[in-house]
């Protein structure tokens, strides 16, 4: 680790204990829908990059942490209006395009019915290390989008994938 910046240490009830320097933190100001309480998270990737998939942590819960990942990896028309009044209100509009995140959720008793959430996708904007969640108001993106499933939602969504 680097000596220029302080290191943050926190358990992880999944990986152990874990130190990142702490302008790797992402602040979450509204918190996760559910978690409002919890604002500081470590974006981790256990596989170095060899998966869709990475943990978002609480550093301040061991065992909080959710998996995410780019929804274009499985959705190539997901694509978010930015007319959403949620855009307005966090004030990133004519910034640069925030990188695009969805949770995802794996049933413990039914791992083959993993699925995410395209009706609350994450923002992250790395030039100031924040990440908001929001809910979409237009489109008609699923709360519950089967990733393996033989048939998927009905996205009703157009062309191209991100936010626009």
């Amino acid at each position: 680790m680097t000596d220029s910046h302080p290191i943050v240490r926190f358990s992880s009830s999944r990986f152990g204990d874990i130190e990142i320097p702490e302008d790797r933190l992402i602040s979450v100001p509204d918190g996760i829908i559910g978690f409002p309480d919890f604002t500081r998270y470590a974006l981790l990737d256990p596989s170095g990059g060899q998966s869709l998939f990475l943990w978002l942590h609480s550093v301040d819960s061991p065992d909080l942490a959710f998996i995410i990942t780019d929804p274009l990896s499985f959705v190539p028309d997901y694509q978010i209006e930015t007319s959403e009044p949620d855009l307005d209100r966090l004030g990133i509009s004519g910034k640069e395009p925030p990188a695009l995140f969805v949770i995802v959720t794996v049933p413990e008793n039914d791992p083959d019915m993993i699925s995410a959430n395209l009706l609350a996708p994450l923002l992250f904007i790395e030039s100031d290390s924040t990440l908001h969640q929001i809910v979409l108001e237009k489109g008609n993106w699923p709360l519950r989008y089967h990733l393996l499933a033989e048939e998927r939602c009905d996205t009703g969504a157009g062309s191209a994938g991100e936010v626009r």
